[in-house]
Formats: structure tokens, C-alpha cells, sequence
């Protein structure tokens, strides 16, 4: 998997004037352009220019770092984001995508959206009172509240004991769509019609 991700890296990089397609899979039914043009004998008009070297030593240290194989493994199982924490979740929360609204409203959102993602509701009341200069004590401890809740939460589905639950529900879930499709068969497959 590392030497995929780095492959990907050179293919990306590589132009008219540095191919860097080394690292790519060879043969016809390779995803790199390059090398499917190579495996049938016809040369390959390369358009983009490429980066340049400086800054292709500029990044390649931190995309080395990003190929690191721990994390690399953290990413097998996919649905490595959480949908209840992501920015455009907390986003769509607060301006939703179905109702028309201006430019300016979803700017205010937008940057909303930012604090609270960053910061949590602490930094929402940091702003009021930045601006407002006073708040009432019962709406801040209600704010610092909602802050207090989602970091409890967040530490109990973190639990060990917690995460055991979670995968036995799954494999639980697992096993039962296992049992209903060898009696019902494929109702639903991706991209099936």
C-alpha cells in the first residue's frame, strides 16, 4: 500500500519534461496513462508541465511522512471520517443546503461553523463577549455546558469497552445481512441497477 501511495505521488509530479512514472504498475491494465501507452508501443503526448524539482523536495518530505505505515493502516478499514464531527457537518447544521439564503448569511455561518469546530461553543461566547462586551452568567455556563457534554460523550464512545460494543454490534449486523442475502440474494448492490 505505501508503494502505491508513493507511486501515486511521482505520477502526480511528473510532466513533459521529468517522467517520473517508474514507481507506476506497468502493463495494459495499469491506471497510469503512461504506462498503458508504453505496454500498447505508442508514445504518449504528455501536456502538463509538471512541478518543478524545488518543489517537489519541498513536498516530499511531509507526503513521506503522510505514507508512514501506521497511518497508512488506520485508513484500511475506510469510513476513517466522523460525520457528527466533520466542518460541513457542523456547516450544513447551521445554514442548510436545502433553504436559499445569501451570500452573507453563509459567510456569518461559514465562519460559525469555524469556531465551533475549532474551538467548540467556548469559542462562540469568546466572540459574543468580544463584541457584545456582556453576556448573562446562565447562558455562558449553558454554552461552557454543551461544551462539557460533547467532550463526556466523545471520551465514552472513546472507551475500550465502548469500541468492543461497537464491533460486535457490527459483525452482529454483519453476519445477519450475511444470513438475509444467501436466503433473499443480492437486493441492493453499488452502482446496480
Amino acid at each position: 500500500m505505501m508503494s502505491s501511495v508513493i507511486a501515486a505521488f511521482f505520477h502526480c509530479v511528473s510532466g513533459k519534461n521529468n517522467s517520473l512514472h517508474g514507481q507506476c504498475p506497468e502493463g495494459s491494465e495499469s491506471w497510469c496513462r503512461y504506462q498503458r501507452a508504453k505496454a500498447a508501443g505508442s508514445p504518449l503526448k504528455e501536456i502538463e508541465q509538471g512541478l518543478p524539482n524545488k518543489i517537489i523536495n519541498q513536498i516530499k518530505p511531509t507526503y513521506l511522512k503522510l505514507c508512514n505505515e501506521t497511518l497508512l493502516k488506520k485508513c484500511l478499514h475506510g469510513k476513517t471520517q466522523n460525520c457528527n464531527e466533520s466542518y460541513n457537518n457542523i456547516l450544513w447544521n447551521i445554514v442548510p443546503k436545502n433553504i436559499f439564503i445569501g451570500l452573507e448569511t453563509f459567510r456569518l455561518g461559514a465562519l460559525l461553523a469555524l469556531i465551533l469546530y475549532n474551538s467548540g461553543y467556548a469559542g462562540i461566547l469568546s466572540v459574543i463577549r468580544n463584541v457584545n462586551g456582556s453576556l448573562p452568567e446562565s447562558v455562558a455556563q449553558e454554552l461552557l455546558k454543551f461544551d462539557k457534554q460533547r467532550i463526556s460523550t466523545s471520551l465514552r464512545h472513546s472507551l475500550p469497552i465502548a469500541k468492543l460494543s461497537r464491533k460486535k454490534r457490527k459483525a452482529a449486523r454483519k453476519t445477519k445481512s450475511t444470513k438475509d442475502e444467501k436466503t433473499e440474494g443480492l437486493v441492493y448492490s453499488y452502482g446496480g441497477f
